[in-house]
């Protein structure tokens, strides 16, 4: 996400520095604050994600898998926590997702990405591996390394090396997907259609013939651009997205609510509910190619910050 996104599987490998302090806001699912000495004598993972991230949620099942496997073995799981989009702040967002997800392992927020940068990170997700002297002995970016890292994990522990191949696999194969991540808002360049006049503050738009080209989208309807999300202000609201992917991963919410309709391709129109601003799948299909979705709101308060594929 941002300008770092963790989406391409580029690895790092570290040469053996001692671990960086933790200087985060609060700790969650920790009964006392943890810092990196607290790790000494155990094998450290420590994983710089967060919550409306698809890329850091995809790993998220084999991290919690690996806390309870290997946690009696001495694996100690760390998660910090340094939000992208200002609602990712909140305390109690974070809580919610640790929920929703099943997050058992302490999680640090970093809210002043304080510890982002005192560990140098660049990327959603980030996974560092450190031995029993609390000192980096791996570090990954993005996906496509969870073998990798569990063959590590097992070997730091004393275990052996061998990991058994999964079906389906930790780590997706994304070499099919050709749509990059898009963001609505005004923080960053948008793709929505040139022809459309895209521009900040509230502005009216109607489809265009022939709809958007490829990575690109179009609006129909009265929406506002300020800030990190796109909010629709009109009673109702179409986007039309123009992808090359098998699913469709939208960072939205809507204060009171909303139920949006939507479909891709020839597909029957199907109801999402929209609510707390966290991450929704739009389109869950799992045939690769390039189609057009569609997504309709009848009542304003609609926000939309990003879209992701799979």
């Amino acid at each position: 996400m941002a300008t770092t996104v963790g989406a391409l599987p580029q690895a790092a490998q570290a040469v053996g520095p001692a671990a960086p302090p933790f200087l985060v806001d609060q700790w969650l699912n920790a009964a006392a604050p943890l810092d990196a000495a607290v790790l000494r004598g155990r094998v450290g993972l420590v994983n710089f994600w967060t919550y409306s991230c698809i890329y850091a949620l995809r790993s998220m099942s084999y991290i919690e898998r690996w806390h309870e496997e290997y946690g009696p073995a001495g694996l100690q799981v760390v998660g910090i926590h340094t939000p992208e989009f200002a609602f990712e702040h909140l305390r109690a967002n974070v809580e919610l997702a640790l929920r929703e997800y099943g997050i058992r392992f302490p999680v640090g927020q970093d809210n002043d990405y304080r510890t982002w940068r005192a560990w140098s990170n660049r990327a959603w997700p980030s996974f560092y591996i450190l031995d029993r002297e609390a000192r980096i002995v791996m570090l990954r970016e993005g996906e496509g390394h969870a073998m990798e890292m569990e063959r590590t994990i097992r070997g730091l522990l004393g275990l052996s090396p061998d990991v058994a191949r999964r079906n389906p696999p930790d780590d997706m194969d994304l070499s099919r997907v050709a749509s990059p991540e898009m963001y609505f808002g005004a923080i960053h360049p948008t793709p929505q259609e040139a022809a459309q006049s895209p521009r900040r503050g509230v502005a009216t738009y109607a489809f265009i013939p022939g709809g958007p080209r490829l990575n690109r989208y179009e609006l129909d309807g009265s929406w506002a651009r300020d800030g990190e999300p796109l909010v629709l202000r009109s009673d109702q609201g179409r986007l039309r997205l123009h992808y090359s992917a098998a699913k469709v991963h939208f960072v939205a919410g809507a204060p009171d609510g909303a139920t949006v309709r939507v479909r891709s391709g020839t597909e029957e129109w199907r109801t999402i509910r929209i609510g707390w601003p966290a991450l929704y799948t739009v389109v869950d299909g799992t045939r690769y190619g390039e189609l057009v979705m569609e997504l309709e709101a009848t009542s304003p308060g609609l926000s939309l910050y990003s879209a992701t594929f799979g």
